[in-house]
């Protein structure tokens, strides 16, 4: 199994840039620190099996430009899958569009699926699928419980140590009840994403259209690009292991294959896009782009 030692490539994103989508009226909201690291595996076989504990880590500069490492532990009695986060920061969204948003959330899930864009108003009765997946991705969010040594605090600027969940919730029983499901976000985790500083907007259609990993890699480099036309040079295992998800189980030429496959999807999507006369696929070594 490789590890951080055994030196890997390493990637800068060149040039690169998040596309404006203004044609969009979906705004998604996420957490700026938790987009830096994977909440699970990608594997979904690993995540969802019965209890499961994520141990991760990322890199931060401090307010000296020294380099130093967070690490977080993902409790996830109920398993964690890599869609959730679409509910996750889907709810966070709807919640923070309120006039005046609270920890407090009630909404109908035929509301929510329709503002996410998972049904259409259509058929919004006819959805059966779409609100079971919902409510126990609901179920396993609630049970996460979240550790990070050196999490950055937007409100007090400064990284702490930090311990959070989620969110609480209450639904009624009758799958075909009218009544509206009641949030209840943690305050901890509430107060981050409220603040400006701690808070990621991105395009959810976008998002939505996205497989799991290429969705993690877009909200690190929407992050990135934020303010940034470059990205800092990634470690390659970090950047697939850490970040995006992948299994720490795989060689690095698999690893450095499937952020290649991410990359292109990205660029297929006119997200990103490479410095003049640069190819992805390359191999000359003067044009390889990592």
């Amino acid at each position: 199994m490789p590890t951080a030692l055994d030196s890997p490539p390493r990637l800068r994103i060149v040039a690169a840039a998040i596309t404006p989508h203004g044609r969009s009226t979906s705004l998604g909201r996420a957490q700026l620190s938790l987009v830096e690291h994977a909440l699970c595996p990608l594997d979904a076989g690993a995540s969802l099996a019965g209890p499961h504990i994520h141990e991760t880590r990322y890199w931060y500069t401090d307010a000296n430009r020294h380099r130093k490492e967070a690490r977080a532990r993902v409790a996830c009695p109920e398993g964690l899958s890599s869609t959730d986060e679409f509910y996750l920061w889907g709810l966070l969204s709807l919640t923070l569009a309120q006039p005046k948003p609270t920890a407090e959330f009630y909404v109908t899930p035929y509301y929510c699926l329709r503002q996410l864009g998972c049904i259409d108003e259509k058929h919004a009765h006819t959805g059966g699928k779409h609100f079971d997946l919902f409510r126990t991705s609901v179920v396993r969010l609630a049970a996460v419980s979240y550790r990070n040594d050196h999490f950055y605090d937007p409100v007090r600027g400064e990284h702490r140590d930090v311990g959070f969940g989620f969110l609480s919730y209450s639904l009624p029983l009758d799958p075909e009840s009218s009544r509206t499901w009641r949030f209840a976000w943690d305050p901890i985790f509430f107060e981050f994403c409220q603040a400006v500083a701690g808070s990621l907007r991105f395009d959810l259609a976008t998002y939505r259209g996205l497989d799991p990993a290429c969705r993690r890699l877009y909200l690190l480099l929407k992050k990135i690009f934020w303010r940034n036309e470059t990205s800092p040079e990634f470690d390659l295992y970090d950047l697939a292991v850490n970040v995006i998800g992948f299994s720490a189980n795989q060689e690095v030429w698999k690893l450095k294959q499937k952020v290649i496959r991410c990359l292109a999807t990205l660029l297929e999507h006119d997200i990103i896009r490479l410095p003049e006369g640069v190819s992805l696929y390359d191999n000359r070594r003067e044009k390889q782009w990592f």
